[in-house]
């Protein structure tokens, strides 16, 4: 099943709500168990109070028979009460099975405390626990002073009162019920709401997604106003704007090289067809024909050529070629790539030097360098003036060899520094129409260089003229 983003989001608003209906829930159960337990608290207090009271007044003369109907008169009617003396014997119980109880353990034993002690159990299993407070106190006879050191005859006495829990669960039960019902109803309209918001919520992604449907292919401009587009979907919206300028601008530059491959290719073709249908129009002498002959053959190796370009550029591009490394000698290589550009360079009046490639071994494929090399002086000596130089220098460190090759030209125009490397960008388009040159030369060699494990670079703080710099490795 595909993600959807309206799913994943009402998902999340409806597992936050119900984290903070839980919480809710939660915290109001426990704020209402603490309440109901300080109140018992509170009572269980003043029960024990009163009753310390009376065995103080009565000077620890506070009889009461153990299981005796007299709980009503000890005002605890529906407690449990159980009062120690000195020696830790019951001196009154409410019924007959506190006295042995956990109870009667914890009433009698500690030291004497100026606060109450607190404590919750089960008196007897499988019943409610019961919630009890201890209360100690001083007992002095009845013609003694009373001495707040303590000091004296005085004896310690202890009084436990103890209820059960059941009003306070009974409370409780209904109460986390109702919670519990109030949770799992605001959980369904947190689910039906959470579905709303959510498709409210993507509704900005399906309209740029309608824009974006509405794009025209043959011219991909997206005219989204930027106000419609949210905070968050802004860097898609960008991205999505330079993807476009880019296709579209892929796209000219594929309309000028249909044009101008149109043009280069209509020229000899167009030559070709002329001569021939002059030579057939009367008898030729040899000479004449031999001319013919050799421009047609002229036009179709500049057909030829151009048909090459375009094919190697476009197995660059498909990844289809491998290398075929192996260990050769640069200057042999330096040495081939400059016959193959002797006639261009000769024709211009252009002189090539070469500089640190004796002795200078690497591991490459030998003809694809050569037409690194070649390309990178056939580009040098187009944009070099007459009477100039063109030089290639090598520097190495441990694991690169460096290959500058530098002409006294005009330089790459700065507006065409970024995309020197681009298919089809051509630094000066009338001349080099007219030389049947497409833009094709440094792309095919920057290609070649990444297939040999290198790069090239344009070093655009060299003046002047160019420099392009040639990086692969040893190994």
């Amino acid at each position: 099943m595909r993600p959807s983003l309206t799913r994943r989001l009402a998902n999340l608003y409806t597992a936050m709500i119900l984290v903070v209906l839980m919480l809710t829930a939660v915290s109001v159960w426990f704020m209402m168990r603490r309440a109901l337990l300080g109140a018992m608290d509170d009572a269980l207090l003043a029960e024990a109070r009163a009753l310390a009271g009376r065995v103080e007044l009565d000077h620890g003369r506070f009889e009461f028979e153990l299981g005796s109907e007299t709980s009503a008169r000890s005002g605890a009617s529906d407690a449990h009460v159980l009062i120690l003396d000195d020696r830790g014997g019951a001196v009154f119980a409410s019924s007959t099975w506190v006295e042995t109880s956990f109870l009667a353990k914890f009433a009698g034993s500690g030291f004497l405390e100026d606060s109450p002690g607190w404590v919750t159990t089960q008196i007897l299993p499988d019943e409610t626990p019961f919630r009890a407070v201890r209360y100690a106190l001083r007992i002095h006879a009845e013609d003694e002073p009373v001495n707040p050191s303590g000091d004296g005859n005085s004896r310690e006495a202890r009084v436990l009162v103890a209820r059960s829990l059941d009003p306070v669960q009974a409370t409780l039960a209904p109460l986390a019920a109702v919670l519990g019902i109030a949770v799992a109803g605001s959980l369904c309209l947190s689910v039906l709401i959470g579905r709303a918001v959510a498709r409210r919520g993507a509704a900005p992604v399906r309209e740029l997604a309608d824009s974006m449907s509405q794009v025209n292919p043959a011219n991909p401009e997206w005219n989204l106003a930027n106000d419609r587009v949210p905070i968050e979907l802004a860097p898609i919206a960008d991205t999505t704007r330079a993807l476009l300028a880019r296709v579209r601008e892929e796209l000219d530059r594929r309309r000028r090289l249909t044009t101008d491959i149109a043009h280069d290719l209509r020229t000899p073709v167009a030559g070709v067809r002329a001569l021939l249908d002059v030579c057939i129009q009367r008898p030729r002498t040899s000479a004449e024909y031999e001319e013919a002959i050799e421009q047609s053959r002229a036009a179709l190796r500049e057909l030829s050529r151009l048909l090459d370009d375009v094919l190697t550029l476009s197995r660059l591009e498909a990844g289809v070629d491998r290398p075929g490394f192996q260990r050769v000698q640069l200057d042999e290589v330096v040495i081939a790539a400059a016959a193959t550009v002797q006639p261009l360079a000769t024709s211009r009046n252009v002189r090539l030097a070469a500089s640190g490639t004796d002795g200078m071994e690497l591991r490459t494929d030998p003809p694809r360098l050569v037409k690194i090399l070649s390309n990178l002086f056939s580009n040098a000596i187009e944009h070099s003036p007459s009477g100039s130089t063109i030089g290639l220098s090598v520097e190495r460190n441990r694991a690169s060899l460096f290959i500058a090759v530098t002409d006294a030209g005009p330089g790459v125009p700065p507006h065409l520094r970024d995309r020197i490397f681009d298919r089809f960008v051509r630094g000066d388009d009338a001349r080099t129409r007219a030389d049947g040159h497409c833009g094709l030369g440094l792309p095919i060699a920057e290609g070649l260089a990444r297939l040999l494990g290198g790069t090239i670079r344009l070093d655009e703080a060299y003046t002047p003229g160019s420099r392009f710099v040639v990086r692969l490795p040893l190994e």
